[in-house]
């Protein structure tokens, strides 16, 4: 009888661990990234992409998307970690601009986990 209490003991204990380890999974494929600023300018020859987000859910990297329609996106760059010079959760991308008026095409971002799964994030129009 002993033998059999034990058995449900751990039965119990190992659906509790399954279970909790299925609801962290549910709750992370559900996080999503609220970015609280959202900037793309022009400043002597360069572009510069800026952002910030609330520091609630991390990314590994970054994709910085452009697009001319607004429909089809190409990534330009990874952006890897937050700008250590503006502090946590402030990130930003420079390049030098090909030809003027770049900062007027429709960029998003696309933040990517460790497992290489995009984030849910809302696709946010520059601001000029």
């Amino acid at each position: 009888m002993k033998t059999i209490q034990k058995m449900l003991s751990l039965v119990l204990i190992v659906s509790l661990v399954c279970g909790k380890a299925q609801a962290q999974e549910t709750t992370k494929a559900n996080a999503k990234i609220v970015i609280t600023n959202f900037n793309v300018y022009e400043n002597s020859d360069q572009l510069v992409i800026d952002w910030q987000t609330d520091g609630q859910v991390d990314a590994n990297y970054w994709q910085i998307q452009r697009s001319a329609d607004g429909q089809t996106f190409t990534t330009i760059a990874l952006v890897l970690g937050p700008d250590p010079r503006q502090g946590a959760n402030r990130f930003q991308y420079k390049t030098k601009m090909r030809k003027r008026g770049e900062s007027a095409m429709t960029y998003r971002l696309m933040p990517v986990d460790k497992s290489e799964q995009e984030i849910n994030t809302e696709i946010i129009p520059a601001t000029k």
